[in-house]
């Protein structure tokens, strides 16, 4: 959450990582430049080492500063490739057996949008299996997605937009993606009050089950291509 001393990279990604032995990575994604969503990567990729970064290229384009500045600064000091939508839409990408494809925003973000309606939405294939991680992308933005690519964004797994705020997840956009689950990242007793009752009746009227963080702890999504698993820290995994 913003203005929150709880870092999550150093709290949560780090000790992960370290735990899987994971010291290199391909890919960090950044999908738009907020605080609440920059902030833990500065803390975990210093320890890592890393291929590329992708994000938006809004927060430069705007005069980046502060915390991003650095974040930017520091990974490209490192020779870390910076890599923006114009070199990511299209072409599916794949990685250790899965296809990631970015689906917005492309083939560049729109200035006269929001942060949030700008962020990086990637759909993750595996088998036939999909994940569809949308960011901070609001109603804007999942109209936009239905307008231009309805065959995109089917999954099984649907990270909820803005951490369940109610300026997101419309019924349509979740009958679009129409997925097995869902999942909500927010804070604990954070001050926005996410996530919103009327997204959580959408996904109840839908018939889409799901976990939060808040409560739930962290949440496991996992594939073979075929099955899929499910578990939450909460739950002991």
């Amino acid at each position: 959450e913003v203005g929150s001393p709880f870092d999550p990279g150093r709290a949560i990604v780090a000790p992960v990582l370290a735990a899987r032995r994971r010291r290199a990575i391909d890919v960090a994604v950044l999908t738009h430049p907020h605080p609440d969503h920059f902030g833990g990567l500065a803390s975990a990729l210093p320890a890592l080492a890393v291929s590329e970064l992708w994000e938006s290229g809004e927060g430069e384009a705007h005069g980046a500063h502060g915390a991003y500045a650095a974040l930017l600064a520091g990974v490209r000091a490192r020779g870390v490739r910076v890599v923006r939508p114009k070199d990511l839409c299209g072409a599916p990408r794949r990685l250790s057996g899965a296809t990631i494809e970015v689906i917005a925003p492309c083939p560049s973000f729109d200035p006269d949008r929001g942060a949030n309606d700008n962020s990086l939405v990637l759909r993750i294939g595996f088998g036939r299996r999909h994940a569809l991680l949308v960011g901070d992308a609001e109603h804007e933005a999942e109209g936009e997605l239905l307008r231009a690519s309805p065959d995109r964004v089917r999954a099984d797994l649907l990270k909820i937009g803005h951490h369940g705020s109610r300026t997101s997840t419309t019924r349509a956009f979740v009958d679009a993606v129409a997925p097995s689950f869902a999942a909500i990242s927010c804070g604990v007793r954070n001050r926005f009050g996410h996530p919103h009752p009327n997204t959580l009746a959408t996904l109840r009227a839908a018939g889409v089950p799901y976990a939060r963080t808040d409560r739930d702890g962290a949440i496991r999504w996992s594939t073979d291509g075929d099955r899929i698993s499910i578990a939450t820290a909460a739950e002991g995994w």
